[in-house]
Parts: C-alpha cells; sequence; structure tokens
C-alpha cells in the first residue's frame, strides 16, 4: 500500500488528468457517434460531475480526508471584495457581447438576437431575460470542471511553474478534453481558433483564482457566467464561429431525440 501511495503521490497531476478524461471522454464519444451507443440524456447534462469524482478521489488516495476537505472548503471562500464578483459574473459575457458588436460593424449588419442558442434548446418563445438566473444556477450546479481545472490541475502545476505557463498548460488540456465534441463536425481551423481562445481564457481564471484565495466559488461563477453568454448571445455568428457552449448543448438536445 505504501508503494502504491507513494506512486500516485509522485505521479497525481497525470494519473487525476487521465482519470478526469476516462470519467468523461465516453461520454462524449458516445455523443458524437464514435462510441456505438447512446447515454441516458441525464449523463450528459452531469457529464461534468467526473471530474468532481477522480479530483475528489485522487486527493483522498494522496492527501487523505483532510486533503479532501481542503479541496471542497474552496467552494466556501466567499469573503475576496466586490471587485471580484464583478469579474467572475461580468467579465467574460460583457468580452462576449463586445464580439458580438464588433462582428457586427465589421460584417455591416446588425446584430440577430433571434439567433441565439437558448431559442434551439427552449424554443423560439423562451424569454432570454427571465432565463438567466435558472440557466446561470442550472450550469453552476451541473457543470463540475472547475474542481478538476482549478481544483485539482492548476494548483498542482503552479508548485512547479509560473501563474502564466501553469495557465497555458491547462488550457491545452482544458481545449484537448472538448475535442470530442468537434468530432462530428470536425473542422481544423475552428478547432485551432478555439483552442487559441480557451488557452487565453485559461490564463483569465487563473488570474481570478490566484486573486481570490484559490475561491472554486468564484471560478464556478466565471464559468457559469460564459456558458450562459454563450447561449443568450448571438456569439455563433460571430467571425470565430467556434463557440463551444452552443456545440456541448448541440450534441445534448440531439440525444434527447
Amino acid at each position: 500500500m505504501n508503494h502504491f501511495t507513494g506512486f500516485l503521490k509522485r505521479h497525481s497531476l497525470v494519473i487525476g488528468i487521465l482519470l478526469m478524461f476516462a470519467l468523461t471522454w465516453p461520454i462524449d464519444l458516445a455523443n458524437s457517434g464514435v462510441l456505438p451507443f447512446q447515454f441516458p440524456f441525464i449523463v450528459y447534462i452531469f457529464l461534468g460531475w467526473g471530474f468532481g469524482v477522480a479530483a475528489v478521489v485522487m486527493t483522498w488516495l494522496t492527501l487523505g480526508k483532510k486533503g479532501v476537505f481542503a479541496l471542497l472548503k474552496r467552494f466556501l471562500i466567499w469573503r475576496v471584495g466586490w471587485k471580484w464578483y464583478l469579474v467572475a459574473f461580468l467579465l467574460i459575457p460583457s468580452m462576449q457581447f463586445a464580439s458580438v458588436l464588433l462582428s457586427a460593424l465589421v460584417r455591416q449588419t446588425p446584430v440577430d438576437f433571434g439567433t441565439v442558442f437558448a431559442y434551439k434548446i427552449f424554443g423560439p418563445s423562451i424569454n432570454l431575460v427571465l432565463l438567466i438566473v435558472p440557466f446561470f444556477l442550472f450550469d453552476a450546479i451541473a457543470n463540475g470542471e472547475e474542481i478538476g481545472w482549478r481544483g485539482y490541475v492548476l494548483p498542482r502545476l503552479q508548485v512547479k511553474y509560473s501563474a502564466l505557463v501553469a495557465s497555458l498548460i491547462v488550457g491545452v488540456i482544458w481545449g484537448f478534453w472538448h475535442l470530442p465534441k468537434y468530432l462530428s463536425h470536425w473542422d481544423t481551423i475552428t478547432f485551432v481558433i478555439f483552442m487559441a481562445g480557451i488557452t487565453a481564457r485559461a490564463v483569465l481564471y487563473t488570474w481570478l483564482y490566484n486573486n481570490t484565495k484559490g475561491s472554486l466559488l468564484l471560478t464556478t461563477i466565471f464559468h457559469a457566467s460564459s456558458n450562459t453568454g454563450g447561449i443568450l448571445l448571438p456569439v455563433a455568428n460571430t467571425a470565430a464561429d467556434g463557440d463551444i457552449t452552443a456545440s456541448s448543448f448541440n450534441f445534448c438536445w440531439k440525444s434527447l431525440w
């Protein structure tokens, strides 16, 4: 047992990442048609919880119960200053909205909110304003990625690397994790643009994480606000045309039928 624990501790980062992929990729691969079967729709909705299972199991095996409690307590770090809440709630949606306006300006076409992805998911009669809070809360609960990327992977990388280098590494791994979502409609340019964008976004997540005492609550809010903006704004019509939120929900929605 000591040898096994020692092995896990020495390779905890790599093993943890592999376990996260193992607990989540089969679901996405099945949804993309690579695997000859499908999971129930509810499994797709809570796919991100695989990150939590992997992070908790690996933390328990290598650091014990105290390590698990310390990890989970990061969701309770909320006294971080009001400006960081503004960042968490508004920064990425503001950037998404700015990209929509810039795209409309470059193309010399009006912004068309009739094309937002929320209408494809919930129907054209849905009230977008009334959807903001429910979808944000749902995404914050269902999306478990932050305990994996920022709760487990990032701290271990920052032990060895600077915040910037650690962020870039997380960004590449995080982006590559989304690969199965693109397989059924593969486009190399779109995926490269997405990888560049999510790697850059990982730097913002590290900046928020490091300046909020390692708060997973704030990074979860950050993630949920990003995904909420992704379905409520016509971001898929921007020049990048590679919104992963739309792609993910499109796959989930199709799996109902």
